[in-house]
């Protein structure tokens, strides 16, 4: 492709007018991935920028031209955003024409059932579809593997371009704030923009929870065209609400009859929930395997976007029905009367979602496993301490990715958390840690796991080893 045609759409400075007619075959944007005949576009990135790399850049035969932020003494295209430029590259270089419906979900909880549930809803209704997310992608019926929420930009665009030949006539996205922060979706118009949530999370990343929001909020103040959907029970939920300009609103609340949606009355057990929710001044009965106040919030969000769709709602309401859980997600395991439940919660906040939706439900004993992430926001680890003794009987403290830092060192920092240690077991081996909480589990108890859900590795010193939370009960009960 010509160097001209994948500028389109990119403002760009460049004084060798010859560069503009090159053939490229691909796009690079990492200096340890370089493509044979391919353009490369050089950013500043957070941990390091390319353009240090710039000298040997200009003399591998690899790259045909080259796109900077700034001027060198040789021949280069500069744009003044070199993420963006790679944004519109490499979407000029994948897609056609393309235009989909884009529903981003974005928050700090329940992005993935949510958008599985959409995604369900509209498949369920027989439109052809591509969900990207945090457990993997699917476009139509195809799954591929996912490492990243959000995909990077050139990986985003790729699979967009596979999803224009499927037909798929939806994408379904979660959108983190990462990818926010660092214009992976840029050059997209979502038509629907949803907000679950916000709680202390990435602030590893994010310098504070202002700064959070503000990156989640660009999804409908930069790149929303369309219809916002919020969740007006969160207070930065309440504060987007003044954010968002030309674009419609719907709200959600749980107990708010002011909202858009809201909850008449609920049913839950172990198993199913019933619900009525009060959509419109319509109220509706559905039924779900979903369990957990949290998962009402994320139905009420896909519920709003299916009717706003236009979507009927016997439709809707059968599509929930056959809506089954997501992996590692309150996904329940049940063994000699024992109700054993993987969770992704890795929050404080998720945790207490969580734990608060099991507790009511307890027979005998709540035994809660968890560990914190090595190398991200050491703030939540005494905090889900505290989340954990308040809701359990007995908490096993055990290793999740504790990547470069000393495991014993994180259990340290949740440890400071608790005000009662009785109740407490540390394990730092994850798999000894399953073994005995399944020990120590007896019928009618409820046992989470909870941080890795659907994960099936541990992160350990640079080191990506096989682990999967589920597994390990499966192995326990069945003798594998």
């Amino acid at each position: 492709m010509k160097v001209k045609d994948l500028l389109k759409g990119v403002e760009y400075f460049c004084k060798d007018k010859s560069l503009l007619e090159y053939e490229v075959a691909d796009i690079s944007f990492d200096n340890r991935d370089i493509k044979e005949n391919s353009i490369f576009v050089a950013y500043k990135g957070v941990s390091y920028d390319t353009h240090n790399d710039i000298n040997k850049l200009i003399n591998d035969s690899r790259i045909k031209v080259l796109v900077t932020e700034k001027e060198f003494d040789f021949p280069t295209i500069v744009v003044k955003n070199g993420r963006r430029a790679l944004s519109i590259i490499s979407k000029n270089f994948f897609i056609k024409n393309y235009e989909p419906n884009y529903i981003g979900v974005t928050g700090t909880n329940g992005k993935t059932t949510t958008a599985y549930l959409i995604n369900h809803i509209v498949e369920f209704t027989g439109y052809k579809t591509a969900r990207f997310g945090t457990i993997n992608y699917k476009i139509d019926k195809e799954l591929y593997p996912s490492t990243t929420t959000t995909p990077s930009t050139y990986e985003f665009y790729k699979m967009l371009g596979v999803a224009e030949k499927a037909n798929c006539e939806f994408v379904v996205m979660e959108v983190s704030s990462h990818a926010l922060d660092q214009d992976r979706v840029y050059g997209i118009n979502f038509n629907y923009a949803i907000y679950t949530n916000l709680s202390g999370d990435h602030l590893d990343y994010h310098k504070d929870l202002d700064d959070y929001f503000n990156s989640k909020s660009k999804l409908f103040t930069e790149y929303l065209n369309g219809c916002g959907i919020v969740n007006i029970d969160d207070e930065y939920g309440k504060k987007l609400l003044y954010l968002i300009k030309d674009n419609e609103i719907l709200t959600y609340s749980f107990n708010n009859n002011k909202a858009n949606c809201f909850v008449e009355h609920f049913d839950m057990n172990l198993d199913k929930t019933d619900i009525v929710l009060n959509l419109l001044g319509e109220k509706i009965h559905f039924e779900t395997s979903l369990v957990g106040k949290h998962n009402i919030y994320n139905l009420m969000a896909a519920i709003l976007t299916a009717h706003h769709l236009g979507i009927d709602h016997d439709r809707i309401t059968r599509a929930i029905k056959t809506f089954s859980n997501v992996p590692g997600r309150l996904e329940k395991l049940i063994y000699n009367n024992i109700y054993i439940f993987i969770d992704y919660a890795h929050t404080d906040d998720a945790l207490e979602n969580v734990l608060s939706s099991l507790r009511p439900f307890r027979k005998r004993r709540i035994i809660t496993l968890f560990g914190c992430g090595g190398d991200r926001d050491k703030s939540k680890r005494p905090r889900m301490a505290k989340v954990a003794e308040k809701y359990s009987d007995l908490v096993m403290v055990t290793s999740d990715n504790p990547r470069n830092e000393d495991p014993e060192k994180i259990i340290d920092g949740i440890l400071k958390g608790f005000g009662d240690k009785s109740k407490v077991v540390v394990e730092p081996d994850r798999r000894e840690a399953i073994k005995l909480a399944l020990k120590e589990a007896e019928p009618e108890d409820i046992v989470l796991i909870a941080g890795k859900g659907h994960e099936d590795y541990q992160l350990i010193k640079g080191v990506k080893y096989h682990f999967d939370d589920k597994e390990e009960v499966i192995n326990f009960f069945e003798g594998k």
